[in-house]
């Protein structure tokens, strides 16, 4: 009889277990958006730093995630950081090559760094994916390139 319970109560721990898991897992994506809400809000109230290590956060729990690496990528190249951007970029286009706008980030940011050649390349890329930007973006190239802050 003892055994008999004892069964019944590692089944009963193993259903709640395996069932929390589930539960956790159908949360988590709620949770992990919830980082990228937090950095928006954070970031339009000039909480530079805060949104950025909640789209930091973002990226960590969402690897996958092409919107909380395009906002992280966004942030960091308006606050200057433009290593760190290009890097943020790369992390877009690894996931989706088809990311025009992660193009355009990265060849703004490889701009803003001196880096023409590598920056040209990426806004041809961006053009390639979506040639109506194609006026825009030659314009960008055929221009001085702006001094690094």
């Amino acid at each position: 009889m003892m055994k008999l319970a004892c069964r019944m109560v590692v089944a009963v721990a193993a259903t709640l277990v395996f069932a929390g898991q589930g539960w956790a897992a159908a949360v988590a994506p709620a949770a992990d958006n919830a980082l990228i809400v937090l950095g928006d809000k954070l970031w339009a109230e000039g909480k530079i730093d805060e949104a950025r290590k909640s789209f930091e956060q973002a990226v960590v729990a969402m690897p996958t995630s092409v919107e909380a690496r395009m906002k992280l990528g966004g942030i960091l190249l308006a606050n200057r950081l433009y290593a760190d951007a290009v890097r943020a970029y790369q992390g877009v286009v690894s996931l989706d090559r088809k990311n025009a706008k992660a193009w355009i980030g990265m060849g703004l940011a490889y701009r803003h760094n001196r880096q023409r050649d590598l920056a040209d390349a990426a806004f041809e890329e961006a053009i390639r994916l979506e040639p109506v930007r194609k006026a825009q973006l030659e314009q960008l190239m055929q221009s001085a390139p702006e001094a690094a802050r």
